[in-house]
């Protein structure tokens, strides 16, 4: 009885894993060849045919590189960073090591920072760093978005399209 719980288990994270993992996947591809039962190594992600599938999930999770549920997901509710793994959304209460994310909306209190493309919220961790809009609080050893409407405190902040100064930053 236990073999077969261990190998159910190894079975489905097995299959969890290569869902998970960026790369190249296995598909069915007709077109290759002649033969419908060909299979070919195609590149997945990215929204082509092969993709992985994305969704809302109230909890998630990232393990160093891994993020379950899959990176093209969003998050809306709970996350745990135990790595660096990113999603597509978090909405919500980010905690942990490192948070990744394309958009972020909510409270990110993680240990080592938040790396994000745009911003709403308050970040707090040793280095916070938005590629596009911060909307909210940055609090941070460094503090670095594209604009800023709001508040940046830390030894180091940045604002690269408006005037930046360290220990308090506040724009709107």
């Amino acid at each position: 009885m236990k073999k077969a719980v261990l190998l159910a288990f190894a079975v489905s994270a097995s299959a969890a894993m290569a869902q998970m993992t960026p790369g190249q996947g296995v598909a069915n591809d007709h077109a290759v060849g002649t033969n419908p039962t060909d299979v070919t190594f195609v590149q997945r992600g990215g929204g082509n045919a092969y993709g992985y599938r994305s969704y809302d999930a109230i909890v998630g999770a990232t393990f160093l590189p891994w993020s379950i549920p899959n990176f093209e997901s969003t998050v809306k509710g709970v996350r745990f960073n135990f790595g660096w793994g990113r999603h597509a959304g978090m909405y919500g209460l980010d905690s942990g090591l490192v948070g990744v994310s394309d958009s972020f909306a909510g409270l990110s209190a993680t240990i080592f920072g938040s790396f994000t493309g745009e911003a709403s919220g308050v970040q707090m961790g040793l280095v916070n760093i938005t590629e596009g809009h911060t909307s909210g609080l940055q609090i941070g050893l460094v503090n670095a978005t594209q604009s800023l409407s709001g508040v940046q405190i830390g030894l180091l902040n940045f604002a690269w399209s408006q005037w930046s100064i360290p220990l308090i930053n506040i724009a709107w």
